[in-house]
């Protein structure tokens, strides 16, 4: 009988051994599980330390958008042609006043059965109304602007284009026109395939080789190129890299050097200045160092 309770009791020992032995192995996993989550932690916090977040994109508000434009040629297009009149320049100039002949209609307009009076050749600066917001983008139902391109081309029905680029949109009157002071710019050399918007803000119409992420160490002390110094500080860019072959002096305005084109107004010729948009990256001295030049600017110059 005692030796049955000896064997008893060793088997009821052995039994108790082995279920502390299995729980403790069943916790070493839960540890080990514990310090890989806690190293797994670690090296993504060591990661987001290393990799800072990408900057957020601000998008201009409305109130910016608006200065901008302010600030624009857009906000200010008012003119007359040699006549004293303007409604055929409005087409560009103030699309929500143009006033189209039957001739001007775009072909959808022909499936309704009119006729339109001639439209007045003038238009009051008073009621004169600029190039504003929807001539470019749509309103919804809420006079809300759209951000997407699209081209306001009959306002009295606001029947507007379809665009696929900023460019297109531009060319809508930045476009060949054969009236004085409409030299067209056609953009080739270095930047040729380049949007209208990659070099001028959408809104104030402003472009600055130096001023965008292009060139904007084009004048270093340290790292001198040639005709990049003092002596040009008021040669533009164009001045010097235009490819188009067109006339460089200064502006009497504010005595910067620029490329111009010459422009006939009935029988008196003009020069106009007209930034090139045909860049290229050579830049020969000549086109202004030149034997009798009538800046009296020195023809022999040296270029390291």
């Amino acid at each position: 009988m005692n030796t049955l309770k000896s064997q008893t009791s060793t088997i009821a020992l052995f039994l108790m051994l082995l279920i502390l032995l299995m729980g403790g192995m069943a916790c070493a996993p839960e540890g080990d599980s514990n310090e890989v989550d806690s190293q797994v932690v670690d090296d993504e916090h060591e990661a987001d330390q290393s990799s800072p977040a990408s900057e957020e994109v601000t998008e201009p508000d409305s109130v910016s958008i608006e200065a901008a434009w302010l600030s624009s040629p857009h906000a200010d297009a008012f003119v007359l042609d040699v006549e004293g009149n303007n409604n055929s320049c409005a087409r560009c100039h103030a699309p929500v006043n143009w006033q189209p002949s039957m001739d001007e209609l775009p072909e959808s307009c022909f499936a309704c059965k009119f006729e339109l009076e001639d439209p007045p050749p003038f238009i009051a600066e008073s009621d004169w109304v600029d190039i504003p917001c929807n001539v470019c983008h749509e309103k919804d139902k809420k006079d809300n602007i759209q951000p997407e391109y699209a081209w306001l081309e009959i306002a009295a029905t606001e029947e507007y284009a379809e665009v696929t680029s900023p460019t297109e949109l531009c060319q809508k009157c930045h476009n060949q026109a054969e009236l004085p002071d409409h030299a067209v710019s056609m953009v080739g050399g270095a930047h040729s395939g380049y949007e209208c918007t990659e070099c001028h803000d959408a809104h104030d119409t402003v472009a600055s080789c130096g001023a965008t992420d292009c060139h904007e160490d084009v004048v270093d002390p340290d790292v001198p190129i040639a005709g990049h110094d003092g002596d040009h500080q008021l040669v533009s860019c164009e001045a010097c890299h235009d490819a188009d072959g067109l006339d460089v002096g200064p502006s009497e305005d504010d005595g910067i050097w620029r490329t111009n084109v010459v422009v006939f107004s009935g029988e008196a010729e003009t020069a106009v200045v007209h930034t090139s948009h045909n860049i290229v990256l050579e830049a020969p001295c000549e086109r202004c160092h030149f034997s009798n030049n009538p800046w009296g600017l020195t023809e022999n110059v040296s270029t390291p």
